[in-house]
């Protein structure tokens, strides 16, 4: 069971962050608040800011998100397992039973990582991004856009297009990794016959 313990841990690492991390995304130096770029006259209140997510339906979207995450996470993990089995030792094949511990584990970590943020603390920590990128003139044109019908239409439609999207986003990255992958091993291999001939 240790054994189930700890390739689920590594599983659910390695699954959360080649899934979340945006592959252009710059380091963020530290964890200090960043300083405000719209001056505290002109940022939209909380309360304009609470509309235009109503408005935009953020607060059910973000509940669908988090509602269809385990279900992404499993398949990343499940697709992690068949890697990690393939690349080892004989021995390290999953038998059916521990597969089943496996997604039990994985499952229950995943949902008390889920409910340590709640949407409500989401929409807070939104609240505070918006205020420092937007102005009160910002929310209110983009409040009434959202409120126009061609607005919701949009909105309506973004879970559609976000789905027939995500098939070619996850097999585009898989095969984006698996090129990386093998340019690794190759580089690995090289350095290894540098040591070799060198008689390190």
């Amino acid at each position: 069971m240790r054994r189930i313990f700890l390739i689920a841990i590594f599983l659910m690492g390695f699954a959360l962050m080649s899934g979340a991390q945006e592959p252009d995304a710059a380091p963020v130096p530290d964890q200090t608040a960043p300083k405000p770029t719209i001056p505290a006259a002109d940022q939209p209140t909380r309360e304009q800011l609470l509309q235009l997510f109503d408005v935009m339906r953020i607060r059910s979207q973000m509940g669908t998100m988090l509602k269809a995450m385990p279900q992404a996470v499993q398949q990343q993990l499940r697709s992690e397992e068949n890697i990690f089995e393939s690349r080892g030792p004989g021995d390290q094949t999953l038998t059916p039973e521990q597969k089943a511990a496996l997604e039990k584990v994985t499952a229950k970590y995943m949902d008390a990582a889920f409910k340590l943020y709640p949407v409500d603390e989401m929409l807070d920590d939104l609240v505070a991004v918006y205020q420092r990128h937007l102005t009160r003139e910002d929310v209110e044109a983009i409040t009434t856009f959202y409120q126009t019908p061609a607005g919701q239409h949009l909105l309506e439609n973004q879970p559609a297009m976000m789905k027939e999207m995500m098939p070619e986003t996850t097999k585009k990255m898989q095969e984006l990794f698996q090129g990386i992958e093998g340019r690794s091993e190759h580089g690995i291999a090289a350095a290894e016959q540098v040591v070799q001939n060198t008689g390190g």
